[in-house]
């Protein structure tokens, strides 16, 4: 595509998440979030994505799904519920000449049932086990209603032995196993920001994966503090000019591997309490992966 062209579209376009380089010369303007994202990139750098198929979870302009392809991913799929990211996804897609394929309809507690068609279509040339090698989940669990339904439907997409590669928000100053409510929008205990639901601390999080069938891998663990920055007008604030709230908590981000657990191996009380979905709604849909 004409350099004109691009920056004709990324001009029209005024609400960037990801920053994505189209070109020499040419990124766009999302979000100044670097630190975050280098950190998901360190640990993303200790998982082979060659010849691997991905799903990549709430991807908004498409960054982290473009990136897996570029690190030699066979199929990547991209998915999301944010219609205003869409358009920013597809141009991004055509400027990159990239095969990533988007499911911009599908939320993160409804993967199994919404990728009926990926998964059920077998043809000759493709896999009977259609399920993917690695699941990022990045930048999503604190802003759901629901974490441990997303989790458990990250489970179930994935291969035995599979890779989730999670980043969150979590507390850093407790070493209790716990999960903050950040409460109505005035309350603001974690993060000033409404559409943040919880924050858990390290060891509560590493708790939930393992009640969904992962084992966390501890020595892929990275943490940092991070204080996200503010907008006004369309314009990014430096931390010291936001409008501050005093939140109960230290509040960071983690990133961290996990691998999918086989049925078999895990703990028979958890897999018998799994199993029991009039307490765990929204399960019945995935039972046919798991067992």
């Amino acid at each position: 595509m004409e350099e004109s062209k691009i920056k004709e579209f990324l001009q029209r376009r005024t609400y960037w998440y990801h920053k994505i380089r189209l070109a020499d010369g040419i990124v766009t303007p999302g979000f100044d979030l670097e630190p975050l994202w280098d950190q998901v990139r360190k640990v993303r750098d200790t998982v082979d994505y060659k010849g691997k198929t991905v799903l990549d979870i709430a991807s908004f302009d498409g960054m982290f799904a473009f990136e897996a392809e570029k690190r030699g991913a066979n199929r990547v799929i991209a998915t999301d519920c944010l219609y205003k990211s869409f358009e920013n996804f597809l141009f991004c897609r055509e400027v990159l000449q990239s095969s990533v394929f988007p499911y911009y309809n599908v939320s993160p507690y409804n993967l199994t049932d919404r990728l009926n068609v990926y998964f059920q279509e077998n043809y000759e040339e493709l896999p009977e086990d259609r399920r993917f090698d690695i699941v990022q989940h990045f930048g999503l669990l604190y802003h759901l209603r629901d974490p441990m339904l997303s989790l458990l439907q990250a489970r179930s997409v994935l291969k035995p032995g599979g890779i989730l590669i999670l980043e969150t928000d979590f507390i850093m100053d407790s070493n209790e196993s716990k999960m903050v409510f950040n409460g109505l929008p005035e309350n603001a205990r974690v993060r000033d920001n409404y559409s943040v639901w919880w924050a858990p601390t390290k060891l509560c999080l590493l708790e939930m994966l393992q009640a969904s069938l992962f084992q966390p891998n501890h020595s892929s663990v990275a943490e940092m503090f991070f204080d996200v920055p503010g907008r006004e007008n369309g314009r990014v604030l430096a931390p010291q000019n936001k409008k501050k709230s005093q939140p109960e908590y230290k509040i960071g981000r983690i990133c961290l591997t996990a691998k999918a657990v086989a049925t078999k191996e895990a703990q028979p009380k958890l897999l018998a309490e799994l199993k029991r979905t009039y307490r765990n709604p929204g399960l019945e849909e995935q039972l046919y992966f798991f067992f």
